[in-house]
């Protein structure tokens, strides 16, 4: 007995340790606290989820920090600099959503100094970055900005610069020329042509965010047509045969699809047409979805344009029943939630060039998707993931548009680029 007392003894030391060494190191580089207590406004996320190369010890150490928005005359100050000085115009192209998003970080990252406040808090970013008031004392050391924090409180409403808020407007217009599927004799389906270009996909640290949102640029090198609506039950029904909605009405979107029979639909109209259709990647989606811009994405700026298609609430809606994007798509954020081609993974953290998501089996079955409710708000920059089975990883229906790649139609075939 004395002998299993020495060893428990022992092991708990170690244990003891190796929790304690992490908080150790952090506690090495704290700041002496100086000056007034002051309330700032902002994200507060784990360092892990912000760097471009975390390691497993970054994320085991859930060393906090915070970008701040609003609070005090400081940080005010620094947000209208950055504002004026990298936001020029209505829009952000790809660059100017880097410059912004890196200036916040060189201006408005703080560490939050380690303790039982940041300890307590700790949880609530392993998977989101909250909206949060941390009142603390401001300090710096060593090139870092710091708040040692006496109360955080999430969530709580932030005032965003107007910019931000305002409805995402082109940088490029939509093609001149539309396309139109057929789907049998009586249904067809008209698509969009959509602007080759590059944005920055995900979202910055300074916005509410997931942490699988890592910003990083895309570059999508051929323009492309994209349906302007979601496959509807009754096109699924002519061409498959079958309709696998719970919500049944033959001008809702179709639900629940298994990936094969989506395919097989696919494969059906690119024969009956002469052209390549397909399911759109994720960043495709995305782009679509954010009219190609770089903008950061706050859920009240779709409100005019979300529908619910696809819904798992009472009351779902048939497709066109609320207002198109600026490029002129129906539903891309509705109820329901977009497939995309690519398998589930989080965002990687370098740039990418007509990207099309990780091979089958790194994260199992599961393919990405956008558009559709999360808690209580929707975005195109926030994705979730639904099974090859047609289930699904999020709440709302899966559902799921097409694409059309911009190449010259078979000699004789239907899916003929007309004027608007």
């Amino acid at each position: 007995m004395a002998t299993r007392a020495w060893l428990c003894t022992i092991v708990a030391g170690v244990l003891a340790s190796v929790l304690t060494c992490g908080y150790g190191r952090a506690q090495e580089t704290r700041p002496a606290p100086q000056g007034p207590q002051v309330t700032l406004k902002g994200v507060l996320t784990w360092e892990a989820t912000c760097i471009p190369n975390p390691t497993r010890k970054d994320y085991d150490e859930k060393m906090l920090v915070f970008f701040a928005v609003e609070g005090s005359p400081e940080v005010k100050a620094e947000a209208d600099s950055i504002m004026k000085e990298y936001w020029p115009g209505d829009t952000l192209d790809c660059d100017q959503a880097q410059k912004v998003n890196d200036e916040w970080i060189k201006r408005l990252k703080y560490y939050v100094t380690p303790g039982d406040v940041a300890a307590k808090n700790a949880k609530d970013c392993r998977w989101g970055n909250p909206r949060a008031a941390v009142t603390g004392v401001l300090s710096e050391k060593d090139g870092k900005k710091w708040i040692m924090p006496v109360e955080i409180r999430i969530p709580v409403p932030i005032a965003y610069p107007a910019k931000m808020l305002a409805l995402d407007k082109p940088l490029v217009k939509a093609g001149d020329q539309t396309l139109t599927l057929k789907v049998n004799d009586a249904l067809s389906l008209k698509c969009i042509l959509l602007p080759a270009g590059r944005f920055l996909q995900g979202s910055p640290f300074y916005q509410w965010r997931y942490q699988d949102e890592y910003p990083h640029e895309v570059v999508l090198t051929k323009p492309f047509y994209m349906a302007e609506m979601p496959v509807t039950q009754e096109m699924f029904e002519a061409v498959i045969g079958k309709n696998p909605s719970k919500s049944k009405g033959p001008q809702f979107p179709v639900e629940h699809a298994r990936y094969a029979d989506i395919k097989e639909f696919c494969r059906v109209l690119s024969e009956k047409n002469g052209r390549t259709v397909r399911l759109p990647t994720d960043a495709e989606l995305e782009y679509a979805a954010r009219v190609g811009t770089s903008n950061p994405c706050f859920p009240d700026k779709y409100k005019d344009q979300v529908s619910r298609a696809g819904t798992r609430e009472a009351e779902p809606a048939s497709v066109k029943t609320m207002k198109p994007n600026a490029w002129g798509l129906y539903d891309i954020l509705c109820g329901g939630w977009h497939i995309a081609s690519d398998y589930k993974a989080d965002n990687v953290r370098v740039r990418q060039v007509d990207p099309k998501g990780p091979a089958r089996g790194v994260d199992g079955t599961m393919h990405r998707s956008h558009g559709g409710w999360h808690y209580d708000h929707m975005r195109p920059n926030m994705h979730g993931a639904i099974g090859e089975d047609g289930g699904i990883y999020e709440g709302g229906a899966p559902l799921f548009r097409v694409v059309v790649e911009a190449e010259a139609p078979a000699p004789g075939g239907a899916g003929t680029p007309e004027g608007h």
